[in-house]
């Protein structure tokens, strides 16, 4: 019974770690806009922390990690829309950077 209860503290620490990573890799997402990797890993280990079993004791760890998913998925929509919308600003872009680099 007691390794029970400690198997499951433990899974209960592990989710609440997971909802804190994704609230975090969520919200450092906007700082790089390119790296598309962390609002996938914010999405990951939203979800981990989500899964219902067990059930998380405290509500704050379970919006942390919605909170973390939401902005994941907004990043994640965002900027290839950006992108594709603005294709041919960031085509001039590129070639007056190679134009720039080729003039060494």
């Amino acid at each position: 019974m007691s390794e029970n209860i400690e198997r499951d503290s433990t899974v209960l620490g592990q989710k609440y770690a997971f909802a804190t990573v994704s609230l975090v890799l969520g919200v450092f997402c906007f700082i790089n806009l390119l790296g598309l990797e962390k609002p996938i890993l914010a999405i990951i280990f939203g979800y981990l922390a989500l899964r219902s079993n067990p059930g998380p004791i405290l509500k704050e760890h379970r919006a942390w990690a919605k909170i973390g998913v939401t902005l994941g998925a907004i990043m994640l929509i965002l900027v290839p829309l950006i992108i594709i919308f603005n294709f041919d600003r960031l085509r001039e872009i590129f070639e007056l950077l190679t134009k720039i680099n080729g003039s060494r």
